[in-house]
């Protein structure tokens, strides 16, 4: 196991290095500049053809409504990573990451604009009147339009789809299963196993039972839960900003100077932090939205969609939702609940066993050695004070230079060879401490329970279990979609049964290896798809010309 993670964790740095983060840039930079920045420009054109277009109308027979695709697609898309992915970038970036994540969905929107649009264009028919589709299509039918790329056209589309398949297996379905059966066991002490069991017994039920075919069941599912569980995820969140609304205005400008490195920081720090704001912002919206993977576009591909820049609107929307909305989100309250009102030099002239929260200030400097983090210099010699008045030293070596919303200190008690030592009024004596950056769910938590109390836990943990749970639905069409692709019809009933059993053992086993090698297969696909969008780009604008060349399109732009 160590040589697999060592070859995922080698494999991951080349795929979702500096190259690959720039190419995802660069392709939504270009499409925005062809399109004439159109995700700006014309949000209403966008907004009226997508989500204020009647997107309760009933399925046709050909397919699902764009609603429908819409919601499948985000059902994979709406996962944990909105929640404690957006916390783990706060912690590792500041509030300027929220920014560049900013920046990158909007390029990101014309990316997906663009897969979408060649999914629609490149998909085809079934026998049963619905579709066959996905970005292996486009990769292999447009790839095999050209004399140049026409050997590669077979190849790098079941590449993809290979990827595909088993993305969905790991991302998918293990590790998000893991997660839901984390989070209720947590939140309600539910075990693991039959967190997993549920689960997967009403996956199968997606997947077998009922009318339609698979694409139709799922999007059927996700039309219903994805908005109830998207709008009571903005409602909780935008109480909590009500709550601390005369802070909005201080968090605005925080994410705004600190994405600039005008914070007022240590000296030597703002070229760091600007960028680790930009790095962790690019990578928290390309892996949040997903744009330039080239997942969604199955789901999109079973729209009854007869235009496909229609269809590529639908990816606009979907982008900006995901990124722009509930990311923002989960980081607005991150950013503007206060924590606890002490300072970090109450909280180590006072340290005891319950940990202690409090927030950093702009010029805290954080130096982490091992266990022990201090916002002092390197090093140096310190020396803290319990709630005791017991005095001790500790001396922190210089390590990378790093910022957190909120920090936890705990004093850790000293043992002896017969326990845990006390002082003679039974209180316990500290040896040593402890200070760490509070992130992911624990951060959010924290943020919750300043407005909810302790049932902030229990309402976070039904949060990341729902969002979890329709990531593996989601994925689970887009892998037996790659599965048909690779293998045929034939396929499709094995993929499913196989996809849950797994399902069923993700709140089991243990996931630490599966996330490095679903990062890997996500990789490969974003490898072999952004290239390929891009060589069809001019397929791309000629469509999107020819949709506002027509003459309702004029007549609405003059008016």
């Amino acid at each position: 196991m160590g040589l697999v993670s060592g070859i995922t964790e080698h494999v991951n740095g080349v795929l979702w290095g500096a190259p690959m983060i720039a190419l995802m840039l660069i392709s939504g930079a270009y499409f925005s500049v062809r399109t004439g920045f159109m995700q700006l420009r014309r949000p209403g054109e966008w907004l009226r053809r997508t989500v204020f277009s009647g997107v309760r109308r009933e399925r046709s027979a050909e397919g699902i409504t764009p609603f429908q695709a819409m919601s499948s697609a985000l059902a994979a898309t709406l996962g944990t990573g909105n929640i404690a992915g957006v916390a783990a970038a706060l912690a590792s970036g500041g509030a300027g990451a929220v920014f560049w994540m900013w920046v990158s969905a909007i390029l990101g929107m014309m990316t997906g604009y663009a897969e979408n649009l060649l999914g629609n264009l490149y998909r085809r028919r079934k026998p049963d009147g619905g579709w066959l589709g996905g970005a292996m299509y486009y990769i292999r039918g447009g790839l095999s339009q050209r004399p140049l790329t026409r050997p590669l056209a077979k190849p790098l589309a079941a590449v993809f789809a290979g990827a595909c398949v088993l993305s969905a297996f790991g991302m998918g379905n293990l590790v998000q299963m893991n997660c839901a059966a984390q989070a209720m066991e947590s939140g309600f002490g539910v075990p693991g196993i039959t967190t997993g069991i549920i689960l997967a017994a009403i996956t199968g039920a997606v997947f077998f039972l009922g009318k339609g075919n698979g694409a139709q069941r799922t999007a059927a599912l996700t039309s219903r839960v994805v908005p109830v569980m998207s709008a009571l995820y903005i409602a909780a969140a935008v109480y909590i900003l009500a709550v601390n609304i005369p802070r909005f205005p201080a968090v605005m400008g925080t994410i705004f100077r600190s994405a600039f490195g005008l914070e007022a920081a240590a000296g030597g720090v703002n070229g760091y932090m600007i960028k680790q704001a930009v790095s962790m912002g690019f990578r928290r919206g390309v892996f949040s939205n997903e744009a330039g993977l080239g997942s969604s576009v199955a789901a999109h591909a079973a729209s009854d969609v007869s235009d496909p820049c229609v269809q590529g609107m639908w990816s606009i929307f979907e982008v900006f939702f995901d990124t722009i909305v509930m990311c923002s989100m989960t980081a607005f309250v991150l950013l503007g609940s206060p924590c606890r009102e002490i300072t970090a030099q109450e909280a180590f002239m006072n340290v005891t066993t319950q940990p202690q929260y409090f927030r950093l200030t702009e010029s805290d400097q954080l130096i982490t050695s091992g266990a022990l983090l201090l916002t002092t210099g390197a090093g140096e010699e310190h020396t803290l004070r319990t709630a005791r008045g017991a005095e001790f030293t500790v001396r922190i070596g210089a390590g990378d230079t790093t910022y957190s919303n909120v920090m936890k200190l705990t004093g850790v008690q000293s043992r002896g060879s017969g326990g845990e030592l006390l002082w003679r009024d039974g209180a316990p004596l500290i040896q040593s401490v402890r200070l760490e950056e509070v992130t992911g769910a624990e951060l959010m938590t924290l943020a919750f329970s300043s407005v909810f109390g302790s049932a902030a836990g229990k309402l976070l943990s039904a949060a990341v279990a729902l969002f979890a749970f329709t990531t593996v639905i989601g994925w689970g069409s887009f892998g037996a979609q790659a599965a048909e692709y690779l293998a045929g019809e034939r396929a499709l009933i094995p993929f499913r049964i196989a996809y849950t059993a797994l399902a069923a053992t993700g709140g089991i086993i243990d996931m630490s290896a599966a996330w490095g090698a679903a990062d890997m297969f996500n990789g490969i696909m974003a490898a072999v798809n952004l290239p390929v969008v891009l060589i069809l780009s001019g397929t791309v604008i000629k469509q999107t010309k020819r949709y506002f060349d027509r003459p309702e399109s004029r007549h609405k732009k003059k008016s």
